[in-house]
Formats: C-alpha cells, sequence, structure tokens
C-alpha cells in the first residue's frame, strides 16, 4: 500500500498479463475538489508502468472518495510478483463554484 496525500494504492494483484492496481481518492480537506494523480509501477526485469487517475475534473465533497482500478501492463517484460509502487504526482483543484 501506499499513500500520498488524498490518494492511496492498495495491495496490487497479478491478472493474466498485467497487475490490478486498486486506487482510492479521499478528499480530507473543507471544500469539493477535484484531482489527478500519477502512480508509477516498478518490478524487475524493467518491469515499468505510468498510470493516471483522477475524478475526470468532478469535483468530489469532503470527507468522501472516489474509488478506481487500473490495469498495469508492459508488454514484453515479466509481470512482478511484488511491485514498488510510487505516486509521483497529486494535483487537487477546489472547486470555485
Amino acid at each position: 500500500m501506499a499513500t500520498r496525500g488524498d490518494v492511496t494504492v492498495y495491495r496490487i494483484t497479478r491478472t493474466g498479463d498485467g497487475l490490478t492496481v486498486p486506487v482510492t481518492i479521499t478528499n480530507t480537506g473543507r471544500d469539493r475538489a477535484a484531482y489527478t494523480a500519477e502512480i508509477g509501477i516498478t518490478g524487475p526485469q524493467g518491469f515499468e508502468a505510468v498510470l493516471h487517475v483522477g475524478t475526470d475534473g468532478v469535483p468530489i465533497h469532503p470527507g468522501t472518495s472516489h474509488p478506481a482500478e487500473l490495469t498495469a501492463a508492459d508488454p514484453g517484460k515479466p509481470v512482478p510478483a511484488d511491485p514498488a509502487i510510487t505516486i509521483s504526482h497529486v494535483s487537487r483543484v477546489p472547486y470555485a463554484g
């Protein structure tokens, strides 16, 4: 599991030729906000995938969550059993309406 700001990546599981990456964005602020985040998944023998997740510009209310399930793949590279997770960017844009 990895967390940065309001973004949490949970236990990743192997699925066929890739990895299933469960993510939750939880608005811990006081105002509605829209989010984007970049998640890096790496492993041995050069496995590398970059995933983008967000609320698609839709602000979420304080105390609520936006779940997502992404798939990470790196064709031609073996799928790692224990990948490393890096949340390299989280953007929170407050709702101005």
